[in-house]
């Protein structure tokens, strides 16, 4: 009979070395099975399998083996899953602890400036195993963290709206305010939604349209880093130019 305590220091050793993601429980036990003579006899307790093989092993253990074997992968889908929700809540407790307590302008100075996945893989290895936790998933619990920060604090987006005296139209459709060229863009039409000079600009606009709430083009905008908008009628098309 299979000796449950040695079976749980199996499965601690096999989480604690190596990459789950990498080698399944099955092929661990199996790779254990074939390099350790001593393998069974832990496994089972029982002296007659010292320095053997599995070919010494009783009918009735062989059943309990082969029966440990078919069980192991959903053991190993468990393990998985586990450690990834871990893994999950450990990345966004560090969003939720970043965000804590921070006013807005605070905040969107942060949004601006997040780490990308592998920086933030770099930083934070010591506390969180991103092994387990791909750029998708990362940009999906940031995205979230951003979403809830936006639905508990009652934010005020200002946006000062510019006039033709404030800016200069420097070619078609372009225009510089203070020296500085346009930064995002949208129109009525449906037409480009974009803030080029901000790195996290789709992280933040995909967490805005996420939230629950009004405004949302200037609320991504003003998160964005965006202090100044210029609306200029083109064509029937209501373009909007924002700038910092």
């Amino acid at each position: 009979m299979i000796n449950l305590n040695t079976l749980s220091a199996i499965k601690e050793n096999y989480y604690f070395n190596n990459n789950m993601k990498e080698i399944s429980f099955k092929e661990y036990l199996e790779n254990e099975a074939e390099n350790d003579p001593n393998f069974f006899y832990e496994l089972f307790d029982n002296e007659d399998y010292e320095q053997k093989w599995d070919s010494v092993l009783s009918e009735e253990d062989r059943e309990e083996w082969d029966d440990l074997l078919n069980k192991a992968n959903d053991i190993w889908y468990k393990m998985l899953e586990d450690e990834e929700e871990e893994q999950r809540a450990r990345i966004k407790f560090q969003f939720e602890d970043l965000f804590g307590g921070k006013d807005i302008e605070e905040f969107r100075e942060l949004v601006q400036n997040l780490y990308n996945y592998d920086d933030f893989s770099e930083y934070k290895s010591d506390v969180i195993d991103m092994n387990y936790i791909d750029e998708e998933e990362y940009k999906e619990i940031v995205k979230e963290a951003i979403t809830e920060y936006i639905e508990k604090n009652d934010i005020e987006v200002e946006i000062k709206e510019l006039n033709d005296t404030d800016v200069v139209e420097d070619g078609d459709n372009s225009f510089t305010y203070k020296g500085e060229e346009y930064q995002g863009f949208d129109s009525s039409d449906g037409g480009d939604f974009d803030c080029t000079s901000c790195e996290n600009f789709d992280l933040i606009n995909e967490a805005v349209q996420d939230s629950d709430c009004e405004d949302k083009e200037e609320l991504t905008m003003f998160l964005c880093g965006m202090n100044f908008v210029y609306k200029k009628m083109v064509d029937d098309v209501m373009y909007k130019f924002y700038f910092k």
